[in-house]
C-alpha cells in the first residue's frame, strides 16, 4: 500500500488526484540532553555529554527529583505522550525512536531485547479514544544505540552530587511494519520495553536547559496497581517545590508526509480526504439532480450504495469499516456517470 499512497499521482478519465509526499525524519518531541560537558567541575568523558535533571534557573535548589521513569513491560508498566498530524495531511510512520537507560549498567552493547508498541487516536485515558495501530503482542525493538550521554541529577540538591557514568542514555528503535498511514489528528504513541538481566530502566524525561518543564506537557504512565493511566508529575525537591508535568522526547522516523487531496471531477464534483482511513464526502459544487451513488472494490464488487437528493451539497460515503484498498466511486445523475478512485487505508 505504500508504494500506492507515494506514487498515486494519475490521471483517470479526468480525475486528478495529487497527493504530495516525502520521506523524512517527520516529529522531534523534545531533547534529552542540553549538551552540558562539565558539572560540578567534572568533565564529561571525550565525546559524552551530561543530560542533568533540571533545575528552575541557575543554580537554584529547587530542582526535578526524577531522572527518569519506567516503561517495564515486565513490571506492567508503559508510557505515553501525543503529537499531531496537521489539517491537510496524512503521515506514514515506518518506524519510532526512545531514550532510555539501564540503571547501574555499564556494558558497550545494548541491554534491550522487547519494544512493544501502539498508536491510540486520543488519549488512552480518555473514555473512547481507540487503538488505531500496534498491540502488545509483537515485539517491534529494531535496536538502539548509544546517545553518548549520561543521565545525571541536579549537582546542588539535595546535596552536591558528583556525575556518574552508570546511566547511558540509548536510543531505542521499533520498526512498525506495516506502516501505519494517519490522517490528520491527535494521537498517542505507547510504549513498554524489556531489558536484559535484572536492572531497572527508566525512560528520560524532555530536558530544556533551565526550565522543569516543558509548556503543555502531558505524559502519561501506566500505573499496574491501579490499572489507571496517570499524568506523570515530578514532585521536585525539596519537597516545597513546585510540582511540574512531563512530556518525553521521541521521534518519528523515515516517515512520508503526504497531503490530503482533493479529488476533482470535472467542475461539478470533489471528492475528498484521499486517501482516506474512515469516510469520504462527495460535494457538489453546482446545482444538480438527484444521484445515486455506488462504491465498488477492485473486482467490481458493489460495496455501497446510497443517493443523493436534488439540489443536495454534500453527501457522506461511508468507509471506515471496509478493507484497505482502492475503491471506485460512481456518481450517476442526468448529466451522466462520473467515476473516481478513492484509497482506503
Amino acid at each position: 500500500m505504500k508504494k500506492l499512497f507515494t506514487t498515486f499521482l494519475m490521471l483517470l478519465g479526468g480525475y486528478l488526484l495529487t497527493p504530495a509526499s516525502q520521506a523524512q525524519q517527520l516529529y522531534t518531541n523534545g531533547n534529552f540532553t542540553t549538551g552540558t560537558t562539565t558539572k560540578s567541575g567534572v568533565v564529561a568523558p571525550a565525546g559524552f555529554t551530561w543530560s542533568e535533571a533540571q533545575n528552575n534557573t541557575g543554580e537554584t535548589t529547587i530542582t526535578n527529583s526524577s531522572a527518569g521513569y519506567t516503561g517495564s513491560k515486565s513490571a506492567g508498566y508503559a508510557l505515553a505522550d501525543n503529537f499531531v498530524v496537521p489539517a491537510g495531511l496524512s503521515w506514514t510512520i515506518n518506524s519510532l525512536s526512545f531514550f532510555s537507560y539501564q540503571s547501574g549498567y555499564t556494558g558497550t552493547t545494548s541491554p534491550f531485547t522487547e519494544l512493544y508498541v501502539r498508536i491510540w487516536r486520543g488519549s488512552p485515558a480518555a473514555a473512547g479514544s481507540t487503538v488505531v495501530y500496534g498491540d502488545l503482542i509483537t515485539n517491534r525493538y529494531a535496536g538502539a544505540v548509544s546517545t553518548n550521554s549520561y543521565r545525571i541529577f541536579n549537582s546542588l540538591y539535595p546535596t552536591p552530587n558528583t556525575p556518574g557514568t552508570t546511566r547511558l542514555i540509548w536510543k531505542v528503535r521499533a520498526n512498525l511494519s506495516p506502516a501505519p498511514v494517519l490522517p490528520a489528528g491527535t494521537y498517542w504513541v505507547e510504549w513498554t520495553s524489556v531489558v536484559s538481566g535484572t536492572l531497572t530502566h527508566f525512560y528520560v524525561p524532555v530536558t530544556t536547559a533551565g526550565a522543569r518543564q516543558t509548556v503543555g506537557a502531558n505524559a502519561l504512565q501506566f500505573v499496574p496497581t491501579t490499572g489507571l493511566w496517570t499524568p506523570i508529575i515530578d514532585t521536585g525537591n525539596p519537597d516545597t517545590a513546585p510540582d511540574v508535568t512531563i512530556d518525553f522526547p521521541f521521534l518519528i522516523n523515515d516517515a512520508t508526509i503526504t497531503a490530503t487531496t482533493v479529488a476533482a471531477v470535472g467542475s461539478s464534483l470533489r471528492v475528498g480526504p484521499v486517501p482516506t482511513a474512515e469516510n469520504v464526502q462527495v460535494e457538489f459544487a453546482e446545482l444538480r439532480g438527484a444521484s445515486d451513488l455506488m462504491l465498488t472494490d477492485m473486482q467490481g464488487r458493489q460495496v455501497w450504495a446510497g443517493k443523493a437528493p436534488a439540489r443536495s451539497l454534500a453527501v457522506t460515503v461511508p468507509m471506515a469499516q471496509l478493507a484497505a484498498g482502492v475503491y471506485t466511486l460512481s456518481v450517476r445523475s442526468a448529466e451522466g456517470i462520473d467515476r473516481v478512485r478513492v484509497v482506503k487505508y
